[in-house]
Protein backbone atom coordinates (compact mmCIF):
# COMPACT_ATOMS: atom_id res chain seq x y z
CA UNK A 1 0.00 0.00 0.00
CA UNK A 2 1.39 3.39 -0.94
CA UNK A 3 0.48 7.03 -0.54
CA UNK A 4 1.09 10.03 1.69
CA UNK A 5 1.43 8.72 5.27
CA UNK A 6 -0.27 11.88 6.57
CA UNK A 7 -3.48 11.12 4.68
CA UNK A 8 -6.29 9.27 6.41
CA UNK A 9 -6.57 5.86 4.80
CA UNK A 10 -9.44 3.44 4.49
CA UNK A 11 -9.05 -0.25 3.83
CA UNK A 12 -11.98 -2.21 2.47
CA UNK A 13 -11.45 -5.90 3.21
CA UNK A 14 -12.65 -8.77 1.03
CA UNK A 15 -14.57 -6.89 -1.68
CA UNK A 16 -15.50 -8.49 -4.98
CA UNK A 17 -14.03 -5.90 -7.34
CA UNK A 18 -15.20 -5.23 -10.90
CA UNK A 19 -12.43 -2.89 -12.10
CA UNK A 20 -13.78 -2.01 -15.59
CA UNK A 21 -10.22 -1.69 -16.86
CA UNK A 22 -10.26 -4.25 -19.66
CA UNK A 23 -10.15 -3.69 -23.43
CA UNK A 24 -13.12 -2.24 -25.26
CA UNK A 25 -14.47 -5.62 -26.35
CA UNK A 26 -14.18 -7.08 -22.81
CA UNK A 27 -14.28 -4.11 -20.44
CA UNK A 28 -14.79 -5.84 -17.08
CA UNK A 29 -11.12 -6.56 -16.46
CA UNK A 30 -10.15 -9.14 -13.84
CA UNK A 31 -13.09 -9.58 -11.48
CA UNK A 32 -11.64 -10.84 -8.21
CA UNK A 33 -12.01 -10.80 -4.47
CA UNK A 34 -9.46 -8.44 -2.93
CA UNK A 35 -8.83 -5.65 -0.48
CA UNK A 36 -8.98 -2.04 -1.67
CA UNK A 37 -7.08 0.82 -0.06
CA UNK A 38 -7.89 4.51 -0.29
CA UNK A 39 -5.75 7.44 0.84
CA UNK A 40 -7.23 10.91 0.53
CA UNK A 41 -9.31 10.89 -2.66
CA UNK A 42 -7.32 8.20 -4.49
CA UNK A 43 -7.27 4.42 -4.74
CA UNK A 44 -3.82 3.42 -3.55
CA UNK A 45 -3.86 -0.35 -3.68
CA UNK A 46 -5.85 -3.44 -4.64
CA UNK A 47 -4.86 -6.93 -3.56
CA UNK A 48 -4.04 -8.78 -0.35
CA UNK A 49 -3.42 -5.79 1.91
CA UNK A 50 -2.74 -5.52 5.61
CA UNK A 51 -4.17 -2.64 7.63
CA UNK A 52 -1.77 -0.09 9.05
CA UNK A 53 -2.13 1.63 12.42
CA UNK A 54 -4.80 4.29 12.17
CA UNK A 55 -6.50 2.86 9.09
CA UNK A 56 -10.26 2.84 8.97
CA UNK A 57 -11.23 -0.73 8.13
CA UNK A 58 -14.52 -1.56 6.40
CA UNK A 59 -15.92 -5.04 5.86
CA UNK A 60 -16.63 -5.79 2.22
CA UNK A 61 -17.66 -9.41 2.66
CA UNK A 62 -20.58 -10.25 0.39
CA UNK A 63 -20.32 -6.91 -1.42
CA UNK A 64 -19.36 -5.89 -4.94
CA UNK A 65 -17.40 -2.72 -5.77
CA UNK A 66 -17.89 -0.89 -9.06
CA UNK A 67 -16.58 2.46 -10.27
CA UNK A 68 -18.91 5.32 -9.42
CA UNK A 69 -21.48 5.74 -12.17
CA UNK A 70 -20.86 8.38 -14.84
CA UNK A 71 -23.99 9.89 -16.40
CA UNK A 72 -23.46 11.73 -19.67
CA UNK A 73 -26.68 13.71 -20.01
CA UNK A 74 -28.94 15.23 -17.34
CA UNK A 75 -30.68 18.54 -16.63
CA UNK A 76 -30.36 19.60 -12.98
CA UNK A 77 -32.64 22.57 -13.60
CA UNK A 78 -35.56 20.33 -14.64
CA UNK A 79 -35.73 18.03 -11.61
CA UNK A 80 -38.11 20.46 -9.92
CA UNK A 81 -40.58 19.81 -12.76
CA UNK A 82 -40.88 16.03 -12.37
CA UNK A 83 -44.40 14.87 -13.23
CA UNK A 84 -45.40 18.18 -14.85
CA UNK A 85 -44.78 17.29 -18.50
CA UNK A 86 -46.11 13.80 -19.05
CA UNK A 87 -47.69 12.28 -22.17
CA UNK A 88 -46.25 14.70 -24.74
CA UNK A 89 -43.91 14.29 -27.73
CA UNK A 90 -40.66 16.25 -27.73
CA UNK A 91 -41.59 19.58 -29.36
CA UNK A 92 -44.93 19.87 -27.54
CA UNK A 93 -43.18 18.84 -24.31
CA UNK A 94 -40.79 21.76 -24.77
CA UNK A 95 -43.30 24.39 -25.89
CA UNK A 96 -46.16 23.59 -23.54
CA UNK A 97 -44.26 22.76 -20.38
CA UNK A 98 -40.47 22.89 -20.21
CA UNK A 99 -39.80 26.27 -21.78
CA UNK A 100 -42.54 28.08 -19.80
CA UNK A 101 -41.30 26.46 -16.60
CA UNK A 102 -37.64 27.25 -17.27
CA UNK A 103 -38.55 30.83 -18.15
CA UNK A 104 -40.09 31.14 -14.68
CA UNK A 105 -36.95 29.93 -12.87
CA UNK A 106 -35.04 32.22 -10.56
CA UNK A 107 -31.80 31.64 -8.66
CA UNK A 108 -33.62 30.12 -5.69
CA UNK A 109 -35.58 27.60 -7.77
CA UNK A 110 -32.52 26.58 -9.83
CA UNK A 111 -30.62 26.00 -6.59
CA UNK A 112 -33.49 23.93 -5.14
CA UNK A 113 -33.70 21.86 -8.32
CA UNK A 114 -29.95 21.21 -8.25
CA UNK A 115 -30.11 20.12 -4.60
CA UNK A 116 -32.87 17.64 -5.41
CA UNK A 117 -30.84 16.35 -8.35
CA UNK A 118 -27.61 15.87 -6.43
CA UNK A 119 -29.33 14.00 -3.60
CA UNK A 120 -31.00 11.61 -6.05
CA UNK A 121 -27.88 11.10 -8.15
CA UNK A 122 -25.65 10.33 -5.19
CA UNK A 123 -28.17 7.97 -3.61
CA UNK A 124 -28.27 6.11 -6.92
CA UNK A 125 -24.48 5.81 -7.23
CA UNK A 126 -23.82 8.57 -9.78
CA UNK A 127 -20.56 10.33 -8.92
CA UNK A 128 -19.81 12.12 -12.23
CA UNK A 129 -22.27 13.89 -14.49
CA UNK A 130 -22.56 16.09 -17.56
CA UNK A 131 -25.49 18.51 -17.74
CA UNK A 132 -27.23 21.08 -19.90
CA UNK A 133 -28.84 23.75 -17.73
CA UNK A 134 -31.27 26.55 -18.48
CA UNK A 135 -30.32 29.93 -19.95
CA UNK A 136 -29.62 31.74 -16.68
CA UNK A 137 -28.62 30.98 -13.07
CA UNK A 138 -26.28 28.07 -13.92
CA UNK A 139 -23.89 29.40 -11.28
CA UNK A 140 -26.35 27.99 -8.71
CA UNK A 141 -25.96 24.49 -10.14
CA UNK A 142 -22.18 24.78 -10.12
CA UNK A 143 -22.24 25.94 -6.50
CA UNK A 144 -24.39 23.00 -5.35
CA UNK A 145 -22.23 20.45 -7.18
CA UNK A 146 -19.06 22.07 -5.90
CA UNK A 147 -20.17 21.88 -2.28
CA UNK A 148 -20.55 18.10 -2.35
CA UNK A 149 -17.51 17.40 -4.56
CA UNK A 150 -19.44 15.92 -7.48
CA UNK A 151 -17.54 15.75 -10.76
CA UNK A 152 -19.75 17.91 -12.97
CA UNK A 153 -19.44 19.25 -16.51
CA UNK A 154 -22.19 21.80 -17.10
CA UNK A 155 -23.18 24.79 -19.17
CA UNK A 156 -25.96 27.29 -19.71
CA UNK A 157 -28.38 26.62 -22.56
CA UNK A 158 -27.62 28.80 -25.55
CA UNK A 159 -30.94 30.03 -26.96
CA UNK A 160 -31.28 33.19 -29.04
CA UNK A 161 -34.18 32.20 -31.30
CA UNK A 162 -37.42 34.00 -30.46
CA UNK A 163 -40.33 32.18 -32.09
CA UNK A 164 -43.90 31.09 -31.29
CA UNK A 165 -43.91 28.71 -28.35
CA UNK A 166 -40.72 30.14 -26.81
CA UNK A 167 -41.48 32.51 -23.89
CA UNK A 168 -39.94 35.93 -24.43
CA UNK A 169 -38.26 35.71 -21.03
CA UNK A 170 -36.25 32.59 -21.87
CA UNK A 171 -33.89 33.31 -24.81
CA UNK A 172 -31.31 36.06 -24.89
CA UNK A 173 -29.41 37.55 -27.82
CA UNK A 174 -26.14 36.04 -29.00
CA UNK A 175 -23.98 38.67 -27.35
CA UNK A 176 -25.64 38.21 -23.96
CA UNK A 177 -25.51 34.41 -24.26
CA UNK A 178 -21.76 34.47 -24.84
CA UNK A 179 -21.24 37.00 -22.05
CA UNK A 180 -22.95 34.60 -19.64
CA UNK A 181 -20.87 31.73 -21.01
CA UNK A 182 -17.63 33.64 -20.54
CA UNK A 183 -18.50 34.60 -16.97
CA UNK A 184 -19.42 31.04 -16.04
CA UNK A 185 -16.28 29.65 -17.65
CA UNK A 186 -14.06 32.16 -15.87
CA UNK A 187 -15.70 31.51 -12.50
CA UNK A 188 -16.17 27.72 -12.50
CA UNK A 189 -14.09 25.92 -15.12
CA UNK A 190 -11.38 23.98 -13.28
CA UNK A 191 -12.75 24.89 -9.87
CA UNK A 192 -12.41 21.67 -7.89
CA UNK A 193 -14.18 18.90 -9.79
CA UNK A 194 -16.15 21.30 -12.02
CA UNK A 195 -15.82 22.03 -15.73
CA UNK A 196 -17.67 24.37 -18.05
CA UNK A 197 -18.96 23.18 -21.43
CA UNK A 198 -20.53 25.03 -24.33
CA UNK A 199 -24.12 23.79 -24.44
CA UNK A 200 -26.29 24.96 -27.34
CA UNK A 201 -29.74 23.69 -26.45
CA UNK A 202 -30.36 22.20 -29.89
CA UNK A 203 -30.03 23.32 -33.48
CA UNK A 204 -33.47 24.97 -33.56
CA UNK A 205 -32.74 27.17 -30.54
CA UNK A 206 -29.67 28.95 -31.92
CA UNK A 207 -29.10 31.32 -34.78
CA UNK A 208 -26.26 30.38 -37.07
CA UNK A 209 -24.27 33.31 -35.71
CA UNK A 210 -24.56 32.18 -32.09
CA UNK A 211 -23.74 28.57 -32.99
CA UNK A 212 -20.59 29.57 -34.87
CA UNK A 213 -19.46 32.03 -32.20
CA UNK A 214 -20.04 29.40 -29.52
CA UNK A 215 -18.00 26.86 -31.47
CA UNK A 216 -15.15 29.34 -31.74
CA UNK A 217 -15.35 30.09 -28.01
CA UNK A 218 -15.14 26.36 -27.26
CA UNK A 219 -12.12 25.94 -29.53
CA UNK A 220 -10.33 28.94 -28.04
CA UNK A 221 -10.87 27.76 -24.45
CA UNK A 222 -10.44 24.02 -25.07
CA UNK A 223 -13.98 23.29 -23.86
CA UNK A 224 -16.31 20.38 -24.48
CA UNK A 225 -19.47 20.86 -26.53
CA UNK A 226 -22.65 19.21 -25.24
CA UNK A 227 -25.93 19.41 -27.14
CA UNK A 228 -28.96 17.44 -28.32
CA UNK A 229 -29.08 15.83 -31.75
CA UNK A 230 -31.43 13.73 -33.89
CA UNK A 231 -33.84 12.97 -31.06
CA UNK A 232 -37.31 13.00 -32.66
CA UNK A 233 -38.53 12.73 -36.25
CA UNK A 234 -40.57 15.96 -36.02
CA UNK A 235 -37.46 17.77 -34.79
CA UNK A 236 -35.43 16.52 -37.77
CA UNK A 237 -38.09 17.72 -40.19
CA UNK A 238 -38.02 21.17 -38.60
CA UNK A 239 -34.22 21.29 -38.82
CA UNK A 240 -34.25 20.39 -42.51
CA UNK A 241 -36.96 22.97 -43.21
CA UNK A 242 -34.94 25.73 -41.55
CA UNK A 243 -31.39 24.85 -42.63
CA UNK A 244 -31.90 22.81 -45.79
CA UNK A 245 -29.56 20.17 -44.41
CA UNK A 246 -29.50 17.29 -41.95
CA UNK A 247 -29.00 17.72 -38.21
CA UNK A 248 -25.41 16.54 -37.94
CA UNK A 249 -24.43 18.23 -41.19
CA UNK A 250 -25.72 21.51 -39.72
CA UNK A 251 -23.75 21.01 -36.50
CA UNK A 252 -20.66 20.18 -38.54
CA UNK A 253 -21.02 23.30 -40.71
CA UNK A 254 -21.34 25.40 -37.55
CA UNK A 255 -18.14 23.93 -36.10
CA UNK A 256 -19.89 22.12 -33.26
CA UNK A 257 -19.11 18.54 -34.29
CA UNK A 258 -15.80 17.01 -33.29
CA UNK A 259 -13.97 14.73 -30.83
CA UNK A 260 -14.79 16.99 -27.86
CA UNK A 261 -18.51 16.97 -28.72
CA UNK A 262 -21.14 14.94 -26.87
CA UNK A 263 -24.49 14.44 -28.59
CA UNK A 264 -27.53 13.41 -26.60
CA UNK A 265 -29.85 10.86 -28.25
CA UNK A 266 -28.85 10.32 -31.94
CA UNK A 267 -31.95 8.17 -32.38
CA UNK A 268 -32.64 9.02 -36.04
CA UNK A 269 -29.45 9.27 -38.11
CA UNK A 270 -29.29 8.69 -41.86
CA UNK A 271 -26.53 6.64 -43.46
CA UNK A 272 -24.73 9.76 -44.67
CA UNK A 273 -24.92 11.44 -41.27
CA UNK A 274 -23.96 8.21 -39.56
CA UNK A 275 -20.67 8.30 -41.49
CA UNK A 276 -20.21 11.94 -40.46
CA UNK A 277 -20.82 11.05 -36.81
CA UNK A 278 -18.32 8.21 -36.88
CA UNK A 279 -15.65 10.29 -38.64
CA UNK A 280 -16.06 13.23 -36.25
CA UNK A 281 -15.05 11.35 -33.10
CA UNK A 282 -18.09 12.73 -31.25
CA UNK A 283 -19.64 10.75 -28.40
CA UNK A 284 -23.25 9.62 -28.20
CA UNK A 285 -25.17 10.08 -24.95
CA UNK A 286 -27.87 7.42 -24.78
CA UNK A 287 -31.02 8.19 -22.77
CA UNK A 288 -33.21 5.11 -23.22
CA UNK A 289 -36.01 5.89 -20.75
CA UNK A 290 -36.50 9.45 -22.03
CA UNK A 291 -36.49 8.24 -25.63
CA UNK A 292 -39.26 5.80 -24.78
CA UNK A 293 -41.36 8.20 -22.71
CA UNK A 294 -41.30 10.94 -25.36
CA UNK A 295 -41.95 8.39 -28.10
CA UNK A 296 -38.71 9.28 -29.86
CA UNK A 297 -37.51 5.77 -30.73
CA UNK A 298 -34.58 3.45 -30.03
CA UNK A 299 -31.05 4.64 -30.74
CA UNK A 300 -28.86 2.06 -32.56
CA UNK A 301 -26.33 1.91 -29.75
CA UNK A 302 -24.98 -1.58 -30.47
CA UNK A 303 -24.06 -0.63 -34.03
CA UNK A 304 -22.60 2.71 -32.91
CA UNK A 305 -20.29 0.88 -30.54
CA UNK A 306 -19.29 -1.63 -33.22
CA UNK A 307 -18.29 1.35 -35.37
CA UNK A 308 -16.11 2.74 -32.59
CA UNK A 309 -18.38 5.54 -31.36
CA UNK A 310 -17.95 6.27 -27.65
CA UNK A 311 -21.15 5.79 -25.63
CA UNK A 312 -22.34 7.15 -22.29
CA UNK A 313 -25.70 6.60 -20.61
CA UNK A 314 -27.80 9.38 -19.12
CA UNK A 315 -31.18 9.80 -17.47
CA UNK A 316 -31.92 13.10 -19.27
CA UNK A 317 -34.34 15.32 -17.30
CA UNK A 318 -36.76 14.24 -14.60
CA UNK A 319 -39.81 15.55 -16.55
CA UNK A 320 -39.14 13.09 -19.40
CA UNK A 321 -38.08 10.03 -17.44
CA UNK A 322 -39.20 10.55 -14.45
CA UNK A 323 -36.13 9.25 -12.61
CA UNK A 324 -32.43 10.10 -12.48
CA UNK A 325 -31.56 6.47 -11.77
CA UNK A 326 -28.35 5.16 -13.30
CA UNK A 327 -29.38 1.55 -12.69
CA UNK A 328 -32.72 2.11 -14.43
CA UNK A 329 -30.94 3.46 -17.52
CA UNK A 330 -28.49 0.57 -17.40
CA UNK A 331 -31.24 -2.03 -17.53
CA UNK A 332 -33.34 -0.11 -20.07
CA UNK A 333 -30.37 0.35 -22.40
CA UNK A 334 -29.53 -3.35 -22.32
CA UNK A 335 -33.16 -4.36 -22.86
CA UNK A 336 -33.67 -2.03 -25.80
CA UNK A 337 -30.55 -3.18 -27.61
CA UNK A 338 -31.61 -6.80 -27.14
CA UNK A 339 -34.86 -5.83 -28.83
CA UNK A 340 -33.38 -3.64 -31.56
CA UNK A 341 -30.17 -5.53 -32.39
CA UNK A 342 -30.83 -8.98 -30.96
CA UNK A 343 -29.93 -10.69 -27.67
CA UNK A 344 -26.17 -10.58 -27.10
CA UNK A 345 -25.47 -7.91 -29.71
CA UNK A 346 -24.74 -5.47 -26.87
CA UNK A 347 -23.83 -7.53 -23.83
CA UNK A 348 -24.44 -6.62 -20.21
CA UNK A 349 -20.77 -5.78 -19.74
CA UNK A 350 -20.93 -3.28 -22.62
CA UNK A 351 -23.95 -1.62 -21.04
CA UNK A 352 -22.08 -1.39 -17.74
CA UNK A 353 -19.10 0.13 -19.54
CA UNK A 354 -21.40 2.86 -20.89
CA UNK A 355 -22.06 3.82 -17.27
CA UNK A 356 -18.45 3.56 -16.05
CA UNK A 357 -15.22 3.36 -18.06
CA UNK A 358 -16.76 4.00 -21.47
CA UNK A 359 -18.79 6.91 -20.16
CA UNK A 360 -15.68 8.44 -18.59
CA UNK A 361 -13.89 8.14 -21.94
CA UNK A 362 -16.87 9.68 -23.74
CA UNK A 363 -16.78 12.70 -21.43
CA UNK A 364 -13.00 13.07 -21.41
CA UNK A 365 -12.73 12.22 -17.69
CA UNK A 366 -9.42 10.44 -17.30
CA UNK A 367 -9.37 9.82 -13.56
CA UNK A 368 -12.74 8.15 -12.99
CA UNK A 369 -14.66 5.18 -14.36
CA UNK A 370 -12.15 2.46 -13.40
CA UNK A 371 -11.10 0.87 -10.12
CA UNK A 372 -7.33 0.88 -10.38
CA UNK A 373 -4.63 2.44 -8.19
CA UNK A 374 -4.14 6.11 -8.92
CA UNK A 375 -7.73 6.75 -9.98
CA UNK A 376 -10.09 8.87 -7.95
CA UNK A 377 -11.85 6.87 -5.25
CA UNK A 378 -15.38 7.18 -6.63
CA UNK A 379 -16.98 3.83 -5.81
CA UNK A 380 -20.37 2.19 -5.66
CA UNK A 381 -20.53 -0.76 -3.25
CA UNK A 382 -23.50 -3.05 -3.80
CA UNK A 383 -24.85 -5.85 -1.67
CA UNK A 384 -26.09 -8.55 -4.04
CA UNK A 385 -27.03 -11.11 -1.40
CA UNK A 386 -30.76 -10.48 -1.80
CA UNK A 387 -32.31 -13.66 -3.22
CA UNK A 388 -34.20 -11.56 -5.79
CA UNK A 389 -30.85 -10.89 -7.45
CA UNK A 390 -29.98 -14.58 -7.78
CA UNK A 391 -29.48 -17.34 -5.25
CA UNK A 392 -26.31 -18.82 -6.71
CA UNK A 393 -23.06 -17.32 -5.50
CA UNK A 394 -20.82 -17.48 -8.55
CA UNK A 395 -18.14 -14.81 -8.60
CA UNK A 396 -17.45 -15.08 -12.31
CA UNK A 397 -17.50 -11.68 -13.91
CA UNK A 398 -20.35 -12.39 -16.28
CA UNK A 399 -22.53 -13.73 -13.45
CA UNK A 400 -21.90 -10.73 -11.21
CA UNK A 401 -22.51 -8.26 -14.02
CA UNK A 402 -25.70 -10.07 -15.03
CA UNK A 403 -27.09 -9.52 -11.54
CA UNK A 404 -26.09 -5.84 -11.58
CA UNK A 405 -27.39 -5.01 -15.07
CA UNK A 406 -30.53 -7.14 -15.27
CA UNK A 407 -31.71 -7.40 -11.67
CA UNK A 408 -30.31 -4.72 -9.34
CA UNK A 409 -31.97 -1.45 -8.37
CA UNK A 410 -31.13 1.24 -5.82
CA UNK A 411 -32.05 -1.09 -2.94
CA UNK A 412 -28.83 -3.01 -3.69
CA UNK A 413 -26.63 0.09 -3.24
CA UNK A 414 -25.01 -0.08 0.19
CA UNK A 415 -22.27 2.56 0.07
CA UNK A 416 -21.24 5.34 -2.29
CA UNK A 417 -17.84 6.99 -2.03
CA UNK A 418 -17.09 10.34 -3.60
CA UNK A 419 -13.37 11.02 -3.68
CA UNK A 420 -12.86 8.54 -0.85
CA UNK A 421 -15.57 10.11 1.32
CA UNK A 422 -18.69 8.13 2.12
CA UNK A 423 -21.78 10.01 0.97
CA UNK A 424 -24.12 7.02 1.21
CA UNK A 425 -23.87 4.36 3.91
CA UNK A 426 -26.29 1.53 4.51
CA UNK A 427 -28.34 2.88 1.62
CA UNK A 428 -28.90 6.23 3.36
CA UNK A 429 -27.59 9.63 2.31
CA UNK A 430 -25.13 11.22 4.70
CA UNK A 431 -24.91 15.00 5.22
CA UNK A 432 -28.06 15.60 3.14
CA UNK A 433 -31.30 16.46 4.89
CA UNK A 434 -33.85 15.31 2.34
CA UNK A 435 -36.70 16.75 4.35
CA UNK A 436 -35.21 20.25 4.25
CA UNK A 437 -34.29 19.92 0.57
CA UNK A 438 -37.82 18.80 -0.30
CA UNK A 439 -39.41 21.62 1.71
CA UNK A 440 -37.29 24.26 -0.03
CA UNK A 441 -38.04 22.69 -3.40
CA UNK A 442 -41.77 22.63 -2.74
CA UNK A 443 -41.81 26.34 -1.94
CA UNK A 444 -39.65 27.17 -4.95
CA UNK A 445 -41.86 25.13 -7.28
CA UNK A 446 -45.02 26.87 -6.09
CA UNK A 447 -43.49 30.22 -7.02
CA UNK A 448 -42.31 28.92 -10.41
CA UNK A 449 -45.74 27.55 -11.27
CA UNK A 450 -47.37 30.88 -10.39
CA UNK A 451 -44.93 32.84 -12.53
CA UNK A 452 -45.39 30.37 -15.41
CA UNK A 453 -49.16 30.57 -15.21
CA UNK A 454 -49.35 26.84 -14.55
CA UNK A 455 -50.42 26.84 -10.90
CA UNK A 456 -53.16 24.28 -10.25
Amino acid sequence: MSGDPDLVTTLWRDLLIVPMDGPRHAPLGEVRRADLAIAGDRITGIGALAPRPGDRVRDGCGKVALPGFVQGHVHFCQTLFRGLADDLPLLDWLRERIWPLEAAHDADSVRASAELSVAELLRGGTTSVQAIETVRFTEETFAVCGRVGLTAIAGNSLMDVFEPGVPDALPCDAREALRISEELCDAWHGEGRLAYAITPRFVLSCTDRLARDAAEFARARGLRVHTHACEHEAELAAVHARFGAGYLATLDAQGLLGPRSSLAHCVHVTGRERALLEASGASVLHCPSANQKLGSGIAPIASYQTAGVRIALGADGAPCNNRLSALTELRQAALLQALAAGPGAWKAEHALAALTCGAADALGLGDVGRLVPGKRADLVVLDLRDARLGVHRSERGEDVVSRVVWAADEAAIDTVLLGGKEVVRGGALLECDLGSIAARAQGALARVLTRAGLAR
